[in-house]
Parts: C-alpha cells; structure tokens; sequence
C-alpha cells in the first residue's frame, strides 16, 4: 500500500486534467466555428499583444459619405507582465460595413465573416485599428467614459488608485510618462467596481476590495492639487466589494455588491456611511460579482454571482427575487441589459461564454424535449428553442459591451488575448413578440 502511495504523481494528475480539459476547449471551439456561418451576420477577432480585462463601445459613430461603412470607436485597456512590459490605456478605430458581409464568405481560419479582406468578395470589410495609447500605471482593472463627455476616462488601478484621464490632452502614441488629469486616492487595495453617476455631471462612485465604496466629484477638483480624496466613503460591506451601478434616473440611488454575498442599495442622500437603505444579507449562495439597472424600467435590477445564476430583482420588493436565470457552467462576471429591447440581458462567465436572455419568455410553457436544450428565456430562434450562445473564446471572458449605435453588435474580451466583434444573425435575434411582457414580470 505504501509503494502504490509513492507513485501517486499529483502534479501529473493536474497536468493530465489540464491537457483533457484543454482538448475539451478545443473541440468546442471546432464547433463553434463550423457554425459560425449560420450564426452571425458579422464578427471580426482579433488577437491583441495584450489581454484586455475591460471593454466599452465609445456613443459616436461616424459614416464617411460614399464609403459604404462606419466608424465606431472602442475602450480598451492592457493587462502585460509589469516587469519588462508598460500597459496602456487604448482607443479603437473600428470600421464595419454597412451592408454586412455574406455569411458564406466566413473565412474558417480567422474565425471571421466580414473581417479584413472580405471586401474582395462583398461590398465592404471590417477593419481594426488602435489610434491612441495613453499610458497607464499597470494593468486597467476597468475602464469607463464619462457619459457627459466621453473623451473624460476613468480608470481603476492594480494598486487602489483611480486615473481620471481627459484623451484630449494627450498624443495618439504613449510618451513613457504616466500623466493623468486627476488621481483618485484612498482605497488601500486594488478594486474592479467603477461606475460614472449619468444624471450627475462628474460624479463618479469606486468600489474596492478593502470593503469600501467611495464617491468622487471631480468638478470639485483644483488644478493646485492633482489628487483628490473622496467626498463620501461608505463601509456597508463586510467583504470585498465587486461591483456598483448608479440608477438611470434617481441619481442618488447607487447599487452594491460584494463576497459578502449581499445586494445593498445605498441612499447617498441620507448621512450614514455604515448602513444602506435596503440590504438582501444572502442575495445569492456564493459571492456577487456583478450589478445592472434595467434601463428601460425604473425597479428591475440583475445580480450575477459565482454560484452561475443570475437573479432579478424589483427594488421596490427585495425579499425575493423575481427570477433565477440558470445556464452557465462557471462565475458569472459581468451582466448588461440590451440598450434597445429592454427584456434583454446578456451575460458572460468563467465558462467562456457570453449568453443572451429573453425575460419576457420567463414562464413560458416547454415541450420535455425542448426543455432538455435549456430554460425558454434563453434568447431563441423566433418560434423555436434553440439558444443562442456566443462561444467564440477559449478562455474566461473578462468584459463585453453592447453597441448603442448598431442593435446587437456585440464587443466582448477574454483571458485568450482574443476580441471579438459580433452580430448575431437577425434569424435568431429577430424581433419575437410571443411571451411575458417585461411589466407582467415586475408584478
């Protein structure tokens, strides 16, 4: 029994499990691409040096008159080996064609439908460019545009500090010195949560993991002082805080989320920093990683967890949620509703995958052999209940951004260097009024 002991190799048995579960990866990633061509309408990858762990499409979009394309305008960061290698904050020129390449023009190799060199064949071709470098003290945890004036650029840092950068002010190549507008100080670790107030210019709220959330004003920053403290620390949390979100319309309202497995909601009118004004204690069963207001209501609100559900939630009645939406097979690290059809949420995971869902067919009668393919909210084909399911990364998907100029047009980031830009085929997205209207869910 002893020698049968000796021989056990435990980082053999790692590395075998690794090489299984990488050919795993790589067969479904095969499959993936053999599809591809009945699945989307677009979709460019491209391989950065960098990964990047943030995404955000820019709100312009620019049509040059007799090209036949458009110019959209995308966030990114990097994420490099500190010691031999400087990371940036980056801007992308991202050029689509109008009219969107044939779907039997996908090139298998790149794994692309319109990508570079398809204007040979179609009327048009995707093209990416990164226009401006601003450098950046380590990696950009996460990045995000002021949305009253998008070339303002806040940045969370690996050390606790947060940049706030104005694009304008430096040159399209990085100078080798960090030189931001504003530094943010006053959280003791590094934090993901970022999130700017789009009802109050300047008002930005931080959230870290030394437990804290601080609320910034940068309209009250002098330029006799490039840092700057918070105005309001808030210390509601007993464990790390992962994410926040302001409200769409009450601009004190500010969501929380935190390894404490709670959901808060904080009134940033009311004086104290110890207690929100309403608390779920066990939102979930793990950790909370994520938080987003329903832009086309005033009270639903989603929560993504490591216990790879997502629960939807009316504030106005938090002892329960509304609904569980079950499908990934690892965390759940970011959620975003749809900017145009509001029943619409997307979110993305550990397990590679970004997933769409439909809330208004929460409820909705499955046949058994239907119902083997996945709950009925998962976005479908009109009529039919296949789900839609973007499976075009290798590795955890770090960020992803819906377009708000172009419905459905999909950025999203991943662990695997790679970037994906996406559209679904209008055959599986296309408008589909059977279902639960999203105000029956709210009831």
């Amino acid at each position: 029994m002893e020698e049968d002991a000796m021989d056990i190799d435990p980082a053999g048995d790692v590395e075998t499990a690794n090489i299984a579960k990488q050919k795993i990866i790589n067969e479904e990633y095969k499959v993936w691409k053999k599809h591809a061509v009945f699945l989307y309408d677009l979709i460019l990858s491209r391989a950065l040096d960098w990964p990047t762990l943030t995404t955000q499409w820019f709100p312009d979009k620019v049509t040059p008159p007799g090209e036949g394309k458009s110019v959209h305008r995308l966030l990114l960061g990097t994420h490099t080996d500190e010691e031999t290698k400087p990371n940036y904050l980056q801007i992308a020129h991202i050029s689509i064609p109008e009219n969107k390449a044939n779907p039997e023009e996908f090139d298998e190799e790149r794994g692309e439908i319109g990508g570079y060199g398809a204007g040979k064949k179609s009327q048009g071709e995707m093209s990416f460019k990164i226009e401006q470098k601003i450098d950046h003290p380590g990696e950009v945890n996460k990045a995000r545009y002021m949305p009253q004036n998008p070339n303002i650029i806040a940045t969370m840092c690996n050390d606790g500090r947060s940049m706030i950068f104005d694009r304008s002010k430096h040159s399209l190549q990085p100078s080798g010195t960090v030189n931001p507008q504003i530094e943010l100080i006053g959280h003791t670790k590094e934090g993901f949560g970022l999130h700017w107030n789009p009802n109050v210019e300047g008002q930005i709220a931080t959230a870290s993991n030394d437990q804290t959330v601080k609320v910034w004003n940068i309209k009250d920053f002098t330029r006799d002082h490039k840092r700057m403290k918070a105005y309001r620390t808030f210390t509601h949390h007993s464990s790390v805080v992962n994410d926040l979100e302001f409200h769409h319309k009450f601009d004190w309202m500010l969501a929380t989320v935190s390894d404490d497995r709670s959901l808060q909601i904080l009134d940033l009118r009311q004086e104290s920093p110890i207690k929100a004004v309403q608390a779920v204690e066990q939102a979930h069963s793990n950790v909370i990683n994520c938080v987003a207001f329903n832009q086309g209501t005033d009270v639903l609100l989603a929560t993504g967890s490591a216990d790879r559900t997502i629960g939807i939630w009316d504030i106005r009645f938090l002892q329960q949620k509304l609904h569980v939406c079950e499908s990934h097979k690892e965390p759940i690290n970011k959620i975003e509703w749809h900017p145009f059809q509001k029943q619409v949420l997307a979110s993305s995971s550990a397990d590679r995958r970004v997933i769409y869902w439909d809330l208004s067919k929460c409820g909705e009668e499955q046949a058994p052999e239907d119902a083997e393919d996945g709950p009925p909210e998962l976005l479908t084909r009109p009529h039919r209940n296949s789900m839609f399911i973007h499976g075009g990364h290798t590795d955890c998907v770090s960020d992803f951004s819906f377009n708000k100029n172009d419905p459905w047009l999909m950025c999203s980031a991943a662990d695997d260097n790679l970037l994906q830009i996406w559209q679904p085929s209008k055959a599986l997205v296309g408008k589909d009024t059977a279902g639960v209207a999203l105000e029956q869910l709210e009831k």
